[in-house]
């Protein structure tokens, strides 16, 4: 987990910085996780965490052709998944569960402290209204401009790895 720990801080400063997520961050975490799992648990353990990375594309590959989840993003947990062979079981669950419910709290912090944030939660719902009266599913349209509205979800992530690693949940 070391490793991980280590380029999720790298990831952080240049997701803050540069509003992107380095491929070759990516690649080194993702290939660390997998010799990892093959290490602790042989082809078992890694076939389970490329089943994961899968089916957490799988899960979140919409979200970005949506545009409300970056590519970077989805990249960042598929990475993490290749971990969830050193997990406890259900462990990446857990994780993925406080991952969102901090990016959640993160979130309405954000509503409560800034005008646009709150404008973005009314433009959701007028969106996700029309989805369901119409069921066409058109492109979230996303300001860049707009910083504060953006919860930038390598934070979350790393936060809710820290209380994993640390034993707040397991």
């Amino acid at each position: 987990m070391g490793i991980l720990i280590g380029v999720f801080c790298v990831v952080i400063f240049m997701d803050w910085r540069y509003y992107r997520i380095p491929n070759v961050c990516i690649f080194i975490g993702t290939a660390a996780g997998l010799v990892t799992a093959y290490s602790s648990c042989h082809a078992a353990g890694f076939l389970g965490s490329v089943g994961t990375a899968a089916v957490i594309f799988l899960a979140f590959y919409p979200f970005y052709l949506m545009g409300t989840l970056g590519a970077g993003d989805v990249k960042l947990f598929m990475m993490t998944g290749c971990y969830s062979a050193c997990m406890e079981p259900h462990g990446f669950v857990h994780y993925m569960f406080v991952t969102m419910a901090v990016a959640g709290a993160i979130s309405v912090v954000k509503m409560i402290v800034y005008t646009e944030s709150r404008e973005r939660l009314f433009y959701l719902m007028r969106y996700l209204r029309k989805v369901v009266m119409t069921g066409v599913v058109d492109q979230y349209q996303i300001d860049r401009a707009q910083k504060r509205c953006v919860v930038r979800l390598s934070i979350p992530a790393f936060i809710s790895l820290i209380m994993m690693c640390a034993g707040v949940y397991a």
